[in-house]
């Protein structure tokens, strides 16, 4: 169970300062809370004595005004300073997973669901912050406001009484062990059903378009009514035991009071305690009954917490295949040429190679063109290019050094991509088109719309560039979301423009404008575009036509058309489709 405070040890040991004021404010506050009780047995056997002065009442009075001051004052202290070390925990380790996730490749993600991710980033890192925050003050309050209390029942009123009155706490500590093991087992079945819950959630809000298409609203309803009904069994087994803890304190502490207003009653007649001695010692019988309760809340606390650092170390502890280089190669700021040498690759858990021997070389100022069918190993190429995968054989080579040699960072700096899934962030349209030149000036914007033919799309956006596009542009339609995407991959006018399949989604005339564009205003600079309308290549350099991860035909267009291969008869078959689609 404590197990907890080694793991966030090294938070502690960072911030050992904070937690030694706000400790010690800590226990300052609970010497200030026991002194009322005192004051309270002062004033009551002054009064039953009759001895109880105007001078002497105004001094109580006094004193007592004093002790909630300074309480008042050290309370304030050790709550800003516990309860924020925890939010600030919170907030280190948040920063921390988020780097984390950012740094890991295309393999961790094949493995962890997204809302499971989010789960630990959420529900399982407030755990771990109420841990160092609340944890700490349930963890102090049982042990030392404990003694704290039990010494001013023992030495200043009567050890007999503190004895006998103490008989039924021991089974307190006995339940507390108990059911401090079943809360960790529990918890932690309770945030896995959680992460796939949220998991669910994530995956029927982002396909809610889908399940309408195919009237799947009752299935989904009831795929997420499962997951729901999973999580409630989880969350309810874990109320169960949270709510045997209450019953247990509350049995024990009425016991407790029993025997001591029983036998107080007893040595009050007896003369062997005085009327205000039972009151005091009444008070601090209740008293006691918060750290017992602390030390309830401590193991909850505790074992929620160790079971979600677990789950969010068992993600920070997973390594990324791409391994940077201990000592990276500087490559300059230009590509002057990018080379693919027998490159084979299959997937972490494929059994078949995407890719079989790939190998040409492209040069600064070259525009190459890849096409193939459906699953031909396409998108993959392109994520070797973009150092996504850690390659083990063959390699990639920037200016004629391996990109293992090179920081990721640096290798992906040389290349403006627009992926298939035209990913666009909540915010307007200018700073999703800025997304990757936090500093683009207007004019920059201004040539990268134009360059998208992106123009026309802004006369029928209510407020142009200032445009809220909507949770992954869900105000925009599939064209202008790709040409939007084109622009921000435009804004950074990097070395490599890498097209994949991204002109799809746009009509014959507005992708002739694009790579008109590309060749006449991006003239020595690399491009690189995947299509599967094949018009969009056929102004490259250099085409390669894959099949099944194999470069099956290679050359221009002129050449390609030539062979009557897959890719000439691919293409008058499509410009007879064009020429069918126009007739009409």
């Amino acid at each position: 169970m404590f197990s907890i405070f080694k793991k966030t040890g090294w938070y502690i040991k960072k911030h050992w300062k904070r937690y030694l004021v706000a400790i010690t404010c800590l226990n300052l506050a609970s010497i200030v809370s026991v002194i009322p009780p005192k004051i309270l047995e002062k004033g009551i056997d002054q009064i039953i004595n009759k001895t109880l002065t105007e001078q002497s009442l105004l001094q109580l009075i006094l004193y007592m005004l004093l002790v909630i001051m300074a309480g008042y004052i050290v309370m304030f202290i050790w709550v800003y300073l516990l309860f924020g070390a925890g939010i600030r925990l919170e907030y280190t380790i948040r920063k921390k997973l988020f780097g984390h996730l950012l740094k890991m490749d295309n393999k961790f993600y094949e493995k962890n669901y997204v809302g499971d991710i989010m789960a630990r980033a959420t529900s399982d890192l407030n755990a771990v912050s109420m841990t160092a925050g609340y944890g700490v003050l349930t963890l102090v309050d049982s042990v030392v406001y404990l003694v704290f209390i039990l010494f001013m029942m023992i030495y200043t009123i009567n050890l007999k009484l503190t004895l006998v009155s103490l008989i039924p706490l021991p089974f307190v500590v006995i339940g507390v062990k108990i059911l401090g093991d079943k809360i960790h087992k529990a918890f932690t079945k309770s945030q896995n059903a959680f992460s796939e819950l949220n998991n669910k959630v994530l995956e029927s809000v982002t396909g809610v378009r889908v399940v309408r298409a195919y009237v799947q609203e009752n299935e989904d309803i009831k795929r997420l009514e499962d997951s729901a009904q999973k999580a409630l069994k989880q969350n309810l087994g874990l109320i169960k035991i949270n709510a045997l803890f209450d019953p247990v304190f509350r049995l024990t502490f009425t016991v407790a009071n029993t025997i001591a207003f029983s036998y107080g009653t007893y040595m009050v007649f007896n003369q062997q305690l005085t009327p205000g001695q039972l009151i005091s010692f009444t008070i601090y019988l209740g008293m006691l009954g918060w750290p017992m309760f602390a030390l309830g809340d401590m193991v909850n606390i505790m074992s929620r917490g160790n079971a979600s650092y677990d789950r969010l170390q068992n993600v920070l502890d997973q390594k990324s295949d791409i391994i940077e280089p201990l000592n990276p190669i500087q490559v300059g700021n230009e590509l002057n040429s990018l080379s693919f040498n027998e490159v084979t690759f299959k997937y972490p858990n494929g059994e078949f190679n995407v890719l079989e021997n790939i190998s040409f070389t492209l040069n600064k100022g070259k525009t190459l063109g890849i096409v193939g069918k459906t699953g031909s190993g396409k998108t993959t190429l392109l994520r070797q290019i973009l150092k996504q995968y850690n390659l083990e054989s063959g390699n990639v080579l920037i200016n004629n050094i391996n990109v293992k040699e090179l920081e990721t960072k640096i290798v992906r700096k040389f290349f403006g991509y627009v992926p298939q899934e035209h990913i666009l962030f909540t915010g307007t349209v200018q700073k999703n088109i800025a997304f990757g030149k936090k500093d683009a000036t207007e004019e920059e914007i201004n040539n990268a719309i134009d360059l998208a033919s992106f123009r026309k799309d802004l006369t029928f956006l209510d407020h142009g560039l200032e445009t809220i596009v909507g949770e992954q542009g869900v105000m925009l339609s599939g064209g202008q979301k790709q040409r939007l995407s084109i622009a921000r991959a435009f804004v950074t006018d990097p070395e490599v423009l890498i097209l994949d399949d991204s002109l799809s989604a746009v009509d014959g005339t507005t992708e002739k404008i694009i790579l008109r564009n590309i060749k006449n205003l991006r003239k020595g600079k690399t491009s690189i575009i995947v299509a599967h309308r094949l018009s969009a290549v056929e102004h490259a350099d250099e085409i390669i036509v894959l099949n099944d991860g194999v470069i099956i035909e290679r050359g221009n267009h002129k050449v390609l058309m030539e062979k009557s291969g897959w890719y000439a008869k691919q293409y008058i078959h499509q410009q007879m489709l064009n020429k069918g689609g126009e007739n009409k």
